[in-house]
């Protein structure tokens, strides 16, 4: 008998409390080596943002098409090379139109004539009678999915009894499968544990990507070819032909098709911590990524079309007016007049965006964290240390210096070959972000990287004191602050300026004492060195 009771009365005994943990620190997660963007895709799903990683960017993203047929299909490149790279994980929100259409992939009549014999059709809506059961596949495959089912035999007294559980596969096109479910087409079937294993019950515990109903039939007759064995003892199945179950509508997208993509990435519960544009030289996308960016306190890297003249770049960033975004400094431009390969194999040469490589160095420099959390990103990914990383490059373009110049004014970081003491290799030649300032922090990219990190967590901790005592929550700041702050300095990140390397306060309101905490901080990020003046004096 145990010795003590959660809650006494008045009655004599011990009343053992809840264990209290006071040991928890602010967690270090791995968002900062994970990006978002929105692109146009073969599959994948199109009402939220999905994740996707190295291993299963064919199965959740296509197998990529050509640039030749549209030139959206750079972006595919764009994530596929960037998980190779160093990216964790991508976030993806797909890009479609008001006319995208999901369909059900039906067994059953197509002519909705119950003495039809059963077939697979795809159909526009969920069928209602003469059906055995509708599969709705919400990943959207362009290029169709396939449907199987098998009931195994069921014998009662050596006959062959009916059986109303199946176990139903759904494929890829290439016969790579992707779900599968053994469940009852009994609406009252309970396993052993007496829990539903209704097919439809059964789905929808295991996914969300697929949606089952059920139809009038609630069992296999021993007759059906889905039911047991064949005489070579292979499983009995009916299989479908490839089911084209999504249309993707077209790809003329409006600002309206932006903002509904953009708005789903904001709200999504992954964290990231870069966004890339993939390559879009679209303006009404590239303003909805700077909102995005604004919203969310996340940096976008962006890219320039390598094939245009450099006047010609200059204008195309001109025009976007990034600078007079509140959070320019999160936007950061890139400009490589380079040829390669594709990395993927599917297109031969072409012009392909950098800034992805970028946010993938990004995300490999980042999971090189100290014992305190923090990653080296007071060191830019640009220079000597971060070459670009593609075969076959040919550069269309050597800016002189007063075009160097104009790119550095137009906060334009250029993609070039350079020569260093170890020999040449194509780099980031620059680190600015397209803040409109010329002697600032504020210009700097590891700045914009060092202080996006730091507001994500001091906010993160900030939220994890509300609905505290004012004095609780004012002394859990003050000493999360103090001792981030410190650790932070120790990192390298912040340096002693004309005065200390950071100060901060956490006060009440002064309007509302009673409910409101005013936390503010002033730091100062060690810099980038950008320029070198170099001086040689003959002496006697």
């Amino acid at each position: 008998m145990q010795a003590f009771t959660r809650q006494l009365g008045a009655e004599s005994g011990v009343q053992l409390n809840p264990l209290r943990d006071n040991s928890e620190i602010p967690a270090v997660d791995n968002s900062d080596q994970i990006f978002a963007i929105l692109m146009r895709a073969t599959r994948g799903r199109i009402d939220k943002p999905f994740a996707v990683d190295r291993g299963n960017v064919l199965k959740r993203l296509g197998r990529g098409e050509s640039t030749r047929v549209t030139s959206l299909n750079e972006a595919w490149i764009h994530v596929a090379e960037a998980l190779n790279q160093g990216a964790y994980q991508a976030i993806v929100q797909r890009l479609v139109t008001t006319n995208a259409k999901v369909k059900w992939a039906v067994y059953g009549a197509a002519d909705g004539l119950a003495a039809t014999p059963y077939t697979y059709f795809a159909s526009d809506v969920e069928p209602e009678d003469n059906f055995m059961f509708a599969v709705n596949h919400l990943e959207c495959y362009n290029d169709g999915i396939k449907i199987k089912f098998h009931a195994e035999q069921k014998a009662n007294g050596g006959i062959n009894q009916p059986n109303d559980k199946i176990t139903l596969s759904v494929y890829d096109s290439f016969d790579e499968l992707l779900y599968e479910f053994y469940g009852s087409l009994n609406p009252g079937s309970k396993n052993d544990y007496g829990v539903s294993d209704y097919l439809p019950d059964l789905a929808s515990r295991l996914t969300d990507s697929i949606e089952i109903t059920v139809g009038g039939i609630h069992q296999i007759e021993i007759d059906s070819n889905a039911y047991g064995y064949n005489n070579a003892g292979h499983a009995s199945k009916i299989e479908s032909d490839v089911l084209v179950c999504f249309e993707e509508g077209g790809t003329g997208y409006t600002t309206l098709d932006y903002m509904a993509a953009r708005s789903k990435l904001q709200f999504t519960p992954f964290n990231y911590a870069y966004i890339s544009s993939g390559g879009t030289q679209s303006p009404a996308l590239l303003a909805q990524l700077a909102q995005l960016a604004f919203d969310t306190n996340r940096q976008l890297k962006f890219d320039i079309d390598g094939s245009l003249s450099i006047d010609a770049a200059i204008a195309f960033v001109e025009q976007l007016n990034m600078g007079a975004s509140p959070t320019a400094h999160l936007l950061h431009a890139f400009y490589a007049p380079l040829k390669c390969d594709d990395p993927t194999g599917i297109n031969g040469k072409l012009w392909l965006g950098t800034a992805t490589f970028n946010i993938a160095r990004c995300c490999l420099r980042n999971a090189q964290k100290n014992t305190k959390g923090f990653a080296p990103k007071n060191f830019p990914i640009a220079g000597r240390e971060h070459p670009l990383q593609r075969t076959g490059i040919k550069q269309n373009h050597t800016p002189s210096d007063q075009e160097l110049n104009a790119l550095a004014r137009a906060k334009i970081n250029p993609v070039l070959f350079e020569i260093y003491s170890g020999g040449g290799r194509y780099v980031f030649r620059d680190s600015l972000t397209c803040a409109l300032v010329e002697s600032s922090l504020k210009k700097l990219i590891a700045v914009a990287d060092m202080s996006t990190h730091i507001d994500d967590l001091v906010t993160r901790t900030a939220k994890d004191v509300l609905q505290l005592p004012m004095q609780v929550a004012i002394k859990r700041m003050e000493a999360f602050l103090s001792s981030y702050f410190e650790a932070a300095q120790a990192a390298g990140w912040l340096v002693r300026g004309e005065g200390s390397p950071f100060s901060f306060s956490v006060l009440p309101n002064p309007i509302r004492t009673m409910d409101a905490i005013d936390v503010s901080y002033w730091l100062h990020y060690d810099g980038t060195i950008r320029q070198l003046f170099v001086t040689q004096t003959l002496t006697r």
